[in-house]
């Protein structure tokens, strides 16, 4: 079974326990919500069976997008944690969300107010990571895309989607 492993400011911790579990685990897991510091970063990629997930938490800093330059693509995962986690207007990695993805945010309510047609306000939502949307939009992979320095978000979407088919559907990733 794959494991969704949550890591917040544990690093050292986290990582004695996978090396005390990590056969319990051979098949792999996501280290949910990643924002670590570059060394913890490649401590938990030194676990091959590890990926990281990114979501708005992972990209607030100047420093967290640095260190997701530094991550291999085929290694990264991409998350809502929603309700939480949306790249926020405060966030270092808003600034490689287009206009264009940043659409349907616009039109967000309140949770007290909203409507089927609509996001709410200030909640990560599915929507903000497929790569086929325009409106509302691709945030998170945007945000990875550039950190990256790539111009292509589809090829960035493509590899990670082929990620999460190989984690959690092998079957279809090897197809």
């Amino acid at each position: 079974m794959r494991r969704f492993l949550h890591l917040r400011a544990a690093a050292g911790d986290f990582l004695d326990i996978v090396r005390q579990h990590a056969a319990h685990f051979p098949l792999g897991g996501v280290v949910h919500s990643f924002d670590g510091a570059a060394d913890e970063a490649r401590r938990i990629l030194a676990k091959p069976q590890l990926a990281s997930g990114l979501n708005g938490c992972s990209l607030k800093t100047e420093d967290n997008l640095a260190v997701v330059a530094g991550l291999p693509l085929e290694r990264i995962m991409l998350e809502t944690d929603c309700p939480w986690c949306e790249v926020r207007p405060t966030h270092a990695g808003r600034r490689h969300v287009s206009a264009a993805a940043l659409a349907g945010t616009a039109s967000a309510k309140d949770r007290k107010k909203h409507s089927p047609e609509c996001q709410v306000k200030s909640r990560n939502e599915p929507a903000n990571i497929r790569q086929g949307l325009v409106f509302p939009g691709r945030q998170v992979l945007e945000v990875v895309a550039g950190s990256q320095e790539s111009e292509d978000v589809g090829a960035v979407a493509e590899a990670v989607y082929g990620n999460t088919l190989a984690m959690f559907f092998p079957a279809k990733g090897s197809a």
